[in-house]
């Protein structure tokens, strides 16, 4: 029996009937069996099984044996080469980590654009610091990370030296080939494989999201488990799961017409769990002019700018609202609670809310909400985890991508490539003057002129 909760009391009989008429099991088949559109990338199911569990014995070794202190990682990489690190890392860790006390060492992010303030900020910070810098790229090509590295390669050359330099990085890459993988022979820096079989966003399992969350010191090993426990919840003669109904019900709203799904929650914590689903869901199923927009809302706080729109707007949005049953933050094993206090003054018009915890209002004003956008012909779910834990974030992380996997089965497209990416690439090599591009750059300036 999972532990995962989806509700659907709200929805409307008939859009139910369509996703009961739906077959996401035989979707779930051809996933098991490798027979589904780009097979070839499906080697994130049951990873933790077949590799994970090894995977992360060999990185805890490597992190025992590191010869230089540091207190802090920066990971280097864009979409699912980041993603999924920072999704667990603002879920978990200290929304204001550097500014209160803690023997667990810092996270930063660089390579997910091209900001050059942005990157002068982090040398700056960096200047504090004892960084560890993880380079996650499987070509080492991509531009926005490649050119932050070998700024940051530079800096760190300069300040510890070329020897120390190459013990503070440690590169997850192609296991055989790329230029990254050719780099860090030449260095001899430390590496870590990301498998052939498996694409960036569904990559937060394997070494892209363990070796960075490993060595800030987070349960990798618990993430694991909880991801494993759904895949061996598929893996039988299973009919009926969360995973499946989710997949059936987002798959109907497509078809009566729905073209955008909002995931919304309560705990702005969870924000980049939201962005990471809107990689997952936008790059697997955006393809053919086929798809749901995946879109996201974090309550209440857009509840005062998107909210207007979503209750009396254009009628195309379903909505699933994601949440945690505790998700209560715990300090030296204490679970922190606030409540609104008793005041003698009473002119705010609050008293009714005296002595509640802060966590029944805020749930109160998510159960409202949904209550409100059903009325208001937004079709809404629920989809709830016990605890806020790695546990239960390596369980959702499996969760959404198997559902992925299955959606876009029922769309007959395949979950598993991206081609659009490549367009903006080859204008911006272009631009750029990368040798071969000349007629294209020519062309593009035109336009411009």
């Amino acid at each position: 029996m999972t532990a995962i909760k989806l509700n659907e009391k709200l929805l409307e009989p008939d859009l139910i009937a369509q996703a009961d008429a739906l077959d996401p099991i035989e979707h779930l088949e051809a996933l098991r069996e490798k027979s589904c559109l780009g097979a070839e990338f499906t080697g994130w199911w049951d990873y933790p099984q077949q590799h994970g569990f090894a995977l992360e014995q060999e990185i805890q070794t490597y992190i025992r044996d590191l010869d230089v202190t540091y207190d802090l990682v920066l990971v280097v990489g864009i979409g699912g080469s980041y993603l999924g690190t920072r999704a667990v890392t603002e879920a978990l860790l200290h929304s204001y980590q550097g500014l209160v006390k803690s023997h667990q060492p810092l996270i930063a992010f660089a390579g997910h654009h091209i900001s050059e303030t942005q990157l002068i900020e982090v040398i700056e910070m960096l200047d504090k610091r004892l960084p560890i810098v993880n380079i996650i790229s499987k070509s080492g090509t991509t531009t926005e990370p490649g050119v932050a590295f070998r700024i940051l390669r530079s800096y760190l050359e300069n300040r510890f030296g070329k020897e120390e330099a190459a013990r503070r990085i440690v590169c997850t890459t192609d296991a055989n080939a790329g230029a990254l993988r050719q780099v860090a022979r030449e260095e001899g820096y430390k590496t870590f494989s990301i498998p052939d079989d498996v694409g960036g966003r569904f990559s937060v399992l394997t070494a892209v999201g363990l070796v960075p969350l490993a060595l800030l010191k987070l349960d990798t090993k618990a993430m694991l488990e909880g991801a494993s426990r759904i895949f061996q919840e598929l893996s039988g003669d299973v009919t009926q799961h969360p995973v499946l109904r989710y997949a059936a019900l987002r798959s109907a709203a497509y078809r009566s017409g729905k073209a955008i799904e909002l995931l919304s929650t309560n705990n702005p914590k969870l924000t980049y769990i939201v962005e990471w689903w809107k990689q997952l869901f936008g790059e697997s199923e955006g393809k053919e002019g086929k798809g749901l927009f995946p879109a996201g809302m974090v309550f209440t706080t857009d509840l005062h700018s998107l909210g207007q729109y979503v209750q009396e707007g254009e009628r195309r949005f379903f909505e699933t609202f994601l949440s945690f049953e505790n998700d209560r933050p715990r300090r030296n094993g204490v679970e922190q609670q606030l409540r609104v206090p008793t005041l003698a003054a009473k002119g705010d018009g609050l008293t009714y809310l005296e002595g509640r915890p802060l966590n029944e209002i805020n749930n109160a004003a998510m159960q409202g909400t949904m209550l409100a956008h059903t009325d208001g012909k937004v079709p809404s779910i629920g989809l709830q985890w016990p605890v806020l834990n790695e546990y239960n974030l390596g369980s959702l992380f499996a969760f959404f991508e198997t559902a992925c996997a299955i959606s876009a089965g029922m769309l007959a497209v395949n979950a598993f490539d991206q081609p659009g990416v490549e367009a903006y690439k080859q204008n911006l090599f272009a631009l750029l003057g990368k040798p071969g591009s000349e007629a294209l750059r020519a062309k593009l300036k035109e336009r411009m002129s």
